[in-house]
């Protein structure tokens, strides 16, 4: 394959993966949450930390959307008589999944892990996530847009690798 074939290549793989980090960012529309849920109240008013809930936050790869198995813990029964809270119980009684619209996301291609960032790279939930903890309504989209270009932005602020291979696999 001749020098001049390799290079378009290069340039092509280069412009799509710029290209796709251009429509990850766009502002996706409006999810619907299955529950009004105040992050104000449980972070602000009662003091919970962003891992009381997302457990694997800065342990795992995924921070995980908290469900059932989590909010039983002081959900068991209804707290007060708000349509969230009742239907709240309606999960946790029913042992039941809440269906949670899944608001950040990075593609496939691109590894990301929590842990390398908040417990390691002592990256603070708010700089990628926004003011979550001061809303009283549930993400129906991110705070933050998430992009190839912030993410690139980020790394040459924390001087760290910029690699392609480092976050795309």
């Amino acid at each position: 394959m001749s020098r001049l074939i390799k290079i378009a290549i290069i340039a092509a793989l280069c412009a799509a993966l710029a290209g796709a980090g251009a429509v990850y960012s766009l502002d996706p529309y409006p999810v619907d949450q299955p529950i009004a849920f105040s992050h104000r109240l449980h972070v602000e008013d009662l003091g919970a930390d962003c891992t009381d809930c997302h457990l694997y936050a800065s342990t795992g790869i995924r921070a995980t959307i908290p469900n059932v198995e989590t909010c039983s813990v002081c959900h068991l029964e209804p707290l007060g008589e708000s349509a969230a809270e009742l239907k709240l119980a309606e999960f946790v009684k029913a042992d039941q999944a809440i269906p949670w619209a899944k608001v950040y996301w990075v593609p496939e291609d691109v590894f990301f892990s929590h842990r390398l960032h908040s417990a390691i790279g002592g990256i603070e939930c708010q700089t990628c996530h926004g003011p979550v903890a001061a809303r009283d309504e549930p993400l129906a989209r991110p705070l933050v847009p998430i992009s190839m270009e912030s993410c690139i932005d980020c790394h040459q602020e924390k001087e760290v690798p910029n690699d392609c291979i480092a976050c795309h696999r």
